[in-house]
């Protein structure tokens, strides 16, 4: 146990699993599951948040939870942050007593956001090709939940089925106009974040 957290009556299931992201720094999550008796519904939101706020970064490609290695960036103390998921998710850090709230507005998701849509260059564009250019992993939770939020406010647009493409894949259209205007606005968002 932590010398920090010696005096803890009880240390939860995020602790434990905050404890051993930081022992490990580099992890397999199948190797934890099975070291720490825990599975994929308890993991998954976790990592989703944590990924979100800039904590870990998806290392592999893996389709497979358990075969996807993650690091963590941000090793900001013994006590795990707590992840609250009313009304949006929130991050709050114990260590550092920083919130990040996940709506999309917070500097660490625009300039993520920013990385996506930089890489839509072309009008049509398939999934895995986004990722690299992007460079950013297929089965990230940024990739996810961007391409989700793009697609949800006509950035992006499924092709049918009977569009499919190269080695049947999934093939997106991209509207840039709507993709420039986004980009515009959050370049001027961030400024003055970057400024200050």
């Amino acid at each position: 146990m932590d010398w920090e957290n010696r005096f803890d009556k009880t240390r939860t299931k995020k602790q434990v699993v905050w404890e051993y992201m930081r022992r490990k720094g580099c992890f397999r999550v199948g190797d934890m599951m099975l070291v720490l008796s825990t599975d994929k519904e308890f993991l998954l939101p976790i990592f989703r948040a944590l990924e979100l706020s800039g904590y870990l970064e998806l290392e592999n490609n893996s389709e497979s939870f358990k075969d996807r290695q993650y690091r963590l960036l941000k090793n900001t103390g013994p006590r795990s942050p707590i992840i609250l998921k009313r009304p949006c998710d929130i991050v709050r850090d114990k260590n550092t007593k920083k919130e990040f709230i996940l709506d999309g507005t917070h500097p660490v998701q625009m300039a993520d956001k920013l990385a996506l849509l930089y890489a839509l260059k072309y009008k049509e564009m398939f999934r895995e090709q986004i990722a690299v250019v992007a460079n950013i992993h297929l089965y990230s939770a940024k990739m996810i939940r961007y391409m989700d939020e793009f697609t949800e406010c006509g950035i992006m647009e499924r092709l049918p089925r009977s569009s499919k493409r190269r080695d049947d894949r999934r093939v997106f259209k991209i509207d840039m106009e709507k993709r420039n205007d986004l980009i515009r606005t959050l370049e001027e968002s961030l400024r003055p974040a970057r400024s200050a």
